[in-house]
């Protein structure tokens, strides 16, 4: 048997198996969704959290490849579809609404990211910032104006943690003030792996709650609400990767 040195760890791809474009949901479901709206695809490999599919959209090849909950498994996805090949990526994921005028089943193109987590800190020190890819965020907010065709689309900051039942109130309080829009667990480690390894990256999440809502909604109306988002999130992703490869990377 021979060995293949390209063979990746835990994504289990070996070169030329993934696009240069690839979405990353943490979804493994929700992978299966994106793929779907593409014009012909394949499931790749299925390790793990890891389920990776490559397709063709307008004659553009895409990947995308579901990275679990959190930072950590987040990097490892990174780090693997970046070594055969990959150098833009787009986190489409869910996140909690962190202000008032932000409904549950909005759609937020994230361009920054507070660094609560542990992953992005260990990669780039807590000082450095972790910012998405202007052309990536760009990209994102154009095909979010001719997606939604008027709804709207909001545009802010994450604050991305590791503790998911964890909540600090006083930060929760401090960050209303600030261009903070929601609270995830993966878009620092994006980011900051992207700036430290030379990679494109930007973010589109649709939002499941929002602790700052006077009225909560129930587990179901939630979901019912982020479903739709969901929809949203991943033709925003999908029309912005097209326009980033018909362009061209810089």
């Amino acid at each position: 048997m021979t060995y293949d040195p390209t063979l990746q760890k835990h994504i289990r791809c070996r070169q030329g198996d993934v696009a240069e474009y690839v979405m990353i949901p943490g979804d493994p479901a929700r992978a299966r969704r994106i793929a779907e709206q593409f014009d012909s695809f394949e499931k790749v490999s299925e390790n793990r959290e890891y389920v990776v599919y490559t397709g063709v959209k307008d004659g553009v090849r895409l990947s995308v490849c579901s990275t679990g909950i959190g930072g950590p498994s987040t990097a490892i996805a990174i780090e693997e579809l970046a070594r055969i090949g990959a150098h833009t990526f787009i986190r489409v994921g869910s996140a909690g609404g962190r202000k008032e005028n932000i409904p549950v089943g909005s759609v937020v193109v994230v361009n920054a990211a507070i660094k609560g987590d542990g992953t992005s800190n260990a990669y780039l020190p807590g000082i450095y910032p972790a910012v998405a890819t202007v052309q990536v965020t760009q990209a994102l907010l154009e095909a979010a104006r001719e997606t939604l065709n008027g709804e709207p689309c909001f545009t802010g900051v994450s604050f991305t943690r590791d503790a998911y039942y964890v909540q600090n109130r006083e930060l929760n309080e401090t960050f209303k003030e600030t261009e903070a829009a929601v609270s995830e667990m993966e878009c620092a480690t994006v980011f900051t792996v992207g700036a430290l390894r030379g990679l494109r990256t930007g973010a589109v999440v649709g939002t499941d709650s929002n602790i700052f809502l006077a009225k909560q909604l129930t587990l179901e109306e939630k979901d019912a609400l982020y479903q739709k988002a969901e929809r949203k999130t991943i033709a925003i992703a999908i029309a912005a990767l097209l326009r980033l490869a018909r362009a061209g990377r810089d």
